[in-house]
């Protein structure tokens, strides 16, 4: 009996192998992950195949150079040299799909590729990088084209022997962060500051791919509730990672926020014209607009409440004058942080952030 059995299961793996090869239907890969206080942290093969197929594609920012000279990008450069004229290039191309919007694909296509995690007819499913459009009317979500590249490429190109050969690499750059989430206690400052919980796992999304870049995204569910997904560039140092997890995490987290508050025409007008005063600069940073400005100024504000309580008060100045102010010109972000002094000294009368939007709205207008 034992031995049936165990001649069973081994013809079911034939059987697998010959119906993934045959039908070129890719073997669904499991991501690397662990989780932690709330927080998943993966390397997940579909975000990871996206971006490849971006790099592949020149897409910005996945098309840089690789002067830092990271092995991993080497490889991926000579494992796919041969798959730059694929059908999905030319459609990737086409469908202008670039920065958050090639991993934010990834994250919702399902395991083996043949659809998405939520039905395309849900009206909760909305792309956030397409300002928030009903996922149907996206030609490359709601046409099966689009996916059958995806699925032909990864077949052809064998990514899956690829995504396996470097599992140990991805478990060393997911441990980096894991460590420093559990250090920190992010997840628990986090539902403290803005005064609510998000039930489902947050995700983290680390990889190689990003040249540097890094995204804060909402992913939907089902009921229409947005849960923070990012993507950071790996092998950062601990503060850099402090930096851009809490500024990533927070971006899902304010986007509302922002939008309430660019109503007012007074706010419009003073980031309009900060955009005006330093266009080319912020452009080439790839902020093109007076909301964006003020997206990025609201969130890294919050941020820094969150990493005054984490870096030196000597490495807190120089990020401030430095990398915030100097370099990316968020003039406003030291003034509006230390204003949110007032809502974390008055909690008892502000129960979430939310609340407190009147009043730093009326301090905004005068900056």
């Amino acid at each position: 009996m034992v031995k049936r059995c165990v001649s069973c299961f081994i013809f079911s793996l034939i059987l697998l192998f010959f119906s993934c090869k045959h039908n070129k239907q890719p073997c669904s890969l499991q991501s690397v992950s662990k989780k932690t206080n709330k927080i998943e942290v993966k390397v997940d093969p579909n975000v990871e195949l996206m971006m490849i197929i971006g790099r592949l594609a020149g897409a910005v920012p996945y098309n840089f150079i690789n002067q830092k000279a990271v092995q991993y990008i080497n490889e991926i450069d000579t494992y796919f040299e041969h798959y730059k004229l694929e059908p999905v290039i030319e459609s990737t191309k086409k469908n202008n799909l670039n920065y958050g919007s090639l991993p934010e694909f990834g994250m919702y296509m399902n395991k083996d590729i043949s659809g998405f995690i939520l039905d395309l007819n849900n009206k909760n499913f909305k792309i956030q990088g397409r300002n928030d459009i009903p996922a149907k009317k996206i030609g490359y979500y709601a046409s099966n084209q689009y996916l059958d590249e995806i699925r032909d490429f990864k077949v052809k190109s064998n990514f899956d022997k690829f995504f396996e050969n470097h599992r140990n690499l991805y478990e060393v750059m997911i441990e980096d962060i894991v460590t420093i989430l559990i250090e920190s206690e992010f997840n628990k400052w986090l539902e403290t500051f803005y005064g609510y919980k998000i039930k489902e796992n947050k995700c983290v999304y680390v990889s190689f791919l990003t040249g540097g870049g890094n995204f804060g995204l909402s992913i939907y569910n089902s009921k229409g509730t947005p849960i923070p997904h990012i993507v950071v560039y790996a092998g950062e140092t601990k503060n850099m990672y402090l930096y851009l997890i809490s500024h990533e995490f927070l971006h899902p987290c304010t986007l509302k926020m922002c939008e309430e508050l660019y109503q007012n025409e007074k706010i419009q007008n003073i980031f309009n014209n900060l955009l005006f005063k330093n266009s080319s600069m912020y452009i080439s940073h790839g902020y093109s607009s007076g909301f964006a400005l003020l997206n990025e100024t609201i969130t890294q504000a919050c941020a820094n409440k969150f990493l005054e309580r984490q870096l030196p008060e000597s490495t807190m100045n120089l990020l401030v004058e430095k990398e915030i102010v100097e370099y990316q010109q968020f003039i406003y972000v030291p003034q509006i942080a230390s204003y949110f002094d007032d809502y974390i000294i008055n909690r008892k009368k502000y129960k979430t952030l939310n609340e407190f939007i009147p009043k730093l709205e009326e301090y905004i207008e005068d900056l």
